[in-house]
């Protein structure tokens, strides 16, 4: 999958609920946990859990239950929430933390011996040019 942008979504400027950080996530304000929100796009033969699963596993982190899919002019397109899923503030904030410089990289699969193994690649940059299909799906 490629990670395209980090989304602030609108129901993020309710200060009641959520803290804003001058990072591109935001912090629970009731529970101290961190989440972030990620446009992505899907490639060839990935499905809207894999790799996703791996990664959640991996960066120790759950979906919020936020969770979008499109299909634009050839393009999987997905939208979705996650939170840290650690024991504590400290660790939640580090796991959102490394997911949200996950953005401009391809997040994939590769088979190593007789196991996969999530790999991360960075992606060329004419391939976070065109973002507009955004605005046109998921405006919030």
């Amino acid at each position: 999958m490629k990670i395209l942008k980090c989304i602030f979504l609108t129901k993020y400027n309710n200060l009641a609920k959520y803290v804003k950080l001058n990072e591109p996530y935001v912090k629970y304000r009731s529970v101290g946990n961190f989440c972030v929100t990620l446009f992505v796009e899907l490639e060839e033969e990935e499905t809207e859990d894999d790799p996703l699963n791996d990664m959640l596993d991996k960066y120790k982190a759950r979906l919020t239950g936020y969770k979008k899919y499109s299909e634009v002019r050839g393009r999987r397109l997905m939208l979705f929430e996650l939170e840290g899923a650690g024991k504590d503030e400290d660790e939640n904030k580090k796991a959102i933390g490394t997911i949200a410089l996950l953005v401009g990289k391809r997040v994939f699969n590769m088979q190593v011996g007789d196991f996969l193994e999530l790999k991360v690649k960075a992606l060329p940059p004419e391939e976070l040019k065109d973002q507009s299909i955004y605005e046109e799906l998921f405006s919030n």
